[in-house]
């Protein structure tokens, strides 16, 4: 009791106040950082987000020289090893074609059964924007799922059935139509069962799975071309002004460049790194600002700690108060700022909730209260430490 009552006569509370306003203020910013981004994660991990990392399709132009087959239109080794060695390239992946017929049909109802010619391309998984269980193939597996653009949908709906007074039809029920689907080549034909798994927003091809093509290939394929004609490139930030200068020299093409979606996409990214940078910034001065409050109040308490400690007072007594203390505003700091968290998550939940339909906001705030608990029990543990240091060196 007596310590406390030395300890108040030199208390500041305006250096008090200003260490529990910057603390506050730094550690809010960081928790709500950590927790703008847990709620925002499906948005850059999910396939078909636009600010997933971006890849571009690239391919050589076709022209009147290609026509004349003086000129290829596929990729050399040399082509690809140039690729990949730019700076903006993270990955690249490459388009595998099928090299056989490929013959479809489907059955209704009403107009009878619809046959068509068709093709299928694979890319590697780590390309692909739909996520489907069903997308699978084995060995001799007889059923194919098909991935196919969303534009064809679209199209469809939006173009020709209303032009033809024709239903317009949804993704679920597309997906539940079983196409029956007859490759061949070689002499040899086999017959598979077909279903749309899912509808892509970047690929404007009608996609296989790449063991079934690359195994189809060899059993059915009539030709030997193995370079590849179109090659998926992921960049580390799609709006790079090399990308476009680089292509261009190439005289390369880029199917549907979203070179703004691109550049959005990272200054978003960008921002969160920033903000959480910022945070950590304030953090760090208000820490500092919180260690130089006790340095000057132990100063001023010299004399009455010396004769504390010679009056038999153990050091861990005399510095007990400076903890309480310490610690008890590095609680209130972390209360003030995780409630405000809260606040202005339930508020950006909601706008985020009207801009994305699709989003799925499903994280809890355990990872931004651990993390906080973690930054306080790290200032905690400074605080304490830096008591120790203050106080021993007054008893020497």
């Amino acid at each position: 009791m007596l310590m406390w009552k030395l300890l108040k006569k030199n208390l500041s509370l305006p250096q008090l106040a200003g260490y529990v306003f910057a603390g506050f203020v730094g550690l809010s910013i960081i928790l709500f950082g950590i927790q703008f981004y847990a709620d925002t994660k499906p948005l850059y991990s999910s396939n078909d987000s636009f600010l997933n990392p971006d890849f571009l399709v690239i391919n050589k132009k076709v022209s009147t020289l290609s026509n004349l087959s003086l000129s290829s239109t596929t990729f050399s080794e040399k082509d690809i090893a140039d690729i990949k060695k730019q700076p903006f390239v993270k990955k690249t992946g490459f388009f595998t074609s099928s090299k056989f017929g490929i013959r479809a049909s489907v059955a209704s109802s009403t107009f009878g059964r619809f046959y068509t010619e068709m093709f299928f391309e694979a890319v590697p998984d780590d390309f692909i924007d739909v996520q489907s269980e069903d997308w699978t193939w084995k060995d001799e597996q007889n059923y194919i799922p098909i991935i196919i653009p969303r534009t064809y949908l679209t199209l469809y709906n939006f173009g020709f059935a209303k032009s033809q007074g024709l239903p317009q039809i949804s993704e679920n029920l597309v997906e539940k139509v079983k196409l029956a689907v007859t490759i061949y080549g070689n002499g040899k034909s086999k017959n598979f069962d077909a279903r749309i798994a899912g509808f892509s927003d970047k690929l404007n091809t009608i996609l296989a799975p790449e063991t079934f093509l690359k195994w189809a290939n060899i059993e059915f394929g009539n030709d030997n071309t193995s370079m590849p004609s179109r090659i998926l490139v992921e960049t580390y930030n799609p709006g790079d002004p090399l990308i476009t200068k680089y292509f261009g020299e190439k005289n390369y093409e880029i199917a549907d460049y979203r070179g703004n979606t691109g550049k959005a996409a990272y200054f978003m990214r960008l921002v969160i790194i920033t903000v959480l940078t910022i945070g950590l910034i304030i953090t760090l001065l208000a820490i500092s600002l919180m260690l130089l409050s006790i340095s000057l109040l132990i100063y001023k308490n010299k004399e009455k700690l010396e004769n504390l400690i010679l009056l038999g007072y153990s050091r861990a007594a005399v510095a007990k108060p400076y903890k309480i203390l310490g610690l008890s505003l590095t609680g209130i700091i972390f209360l003030l700022a995780f409630t405000v968290v809260l606040i202005f998550r339930n508020f950006y939940i909601e706008k985020i909730s009207v801009l994305f339909d699709n989003a799925e906001i499903d994280s809890s705030v355990m990872l931004t209260f651990s993390a906080g608990f973690v930054i306080l029990s790290i200032i905690c543990l400074i605080n304490v430490l830096w008591i120790r240091k203050k106080i021993n060196e007054t008893a020497k």
